[in-house]
């Protein structure tokens, strides 16, 4: 039991170090610092599982919890990463962010170049308040991309 905990913990600390290669302001979300709250869900994933090579991808990073707790945290960094943005589709409710889905830079690994995509909604106004983000990299297009937001949210 316990080579396994730290097996998942290295593998935690290396997909870490690899989104934090990528210099974005939401990899301070990912460090692990918020596992222990309970209403959190968060998913780190990279490599070649079954769901990333049928996706295309080859990271996937998600994050949802309470609106009221993780929205003023989140968004401010969603927004500095999306500045840099070579597409975006943002929407606002009431002076806040709603809506994020940015595509950004790509990012060379390798000889090869990957699509990289932030997703954010914040459905403060709705009965489960939840402020869901996803960051995803890999072979994606933008219209995979888009229909695969479709199955994060709430």
């Amino acid at each position: 039991m316990k080579r396994i905990f730290i097996a998942f913990m290295l593998m935690v600390a290396a997909t870490s170090a690899a989104l934090a290669q990528n210099g974005l302001k939401i990899n301070q979300i990912f460090t692990g610092d918020y596992a222990s709250d309970p209403d959190v869900t968060m998913t780190i994933m990279s490599g070649e599982s079954r769901y990333l090579t049928s996706h295309h991808l080859t990271v996937l990073a998600t994050f949802k919890g309470p609106s009221g707790t993780y929205a003023k945290t989140l968004a401010p960094l969603v927004l500095a990463d999306g500045s840099k943005a070579v597409g975006r589709n943002v929407r606002y409710k009431n002076g806040e962010l709603y809506y994020a889905f940015y595509a950004l830079p790509k990012v060379k690994v390798g000889k090869q170049e990957l699509n990289r995509y932030l997703y954010y909604v914040n459905n403060g106004s709705q009965k489960h308040k939840r402020v869901t983000m996803v960051y995803f990299e890999g072979k994606i297009t933008q219209e995979e991309a888009t229909r695969l937001i479709r199955t994060f949210r709430q």
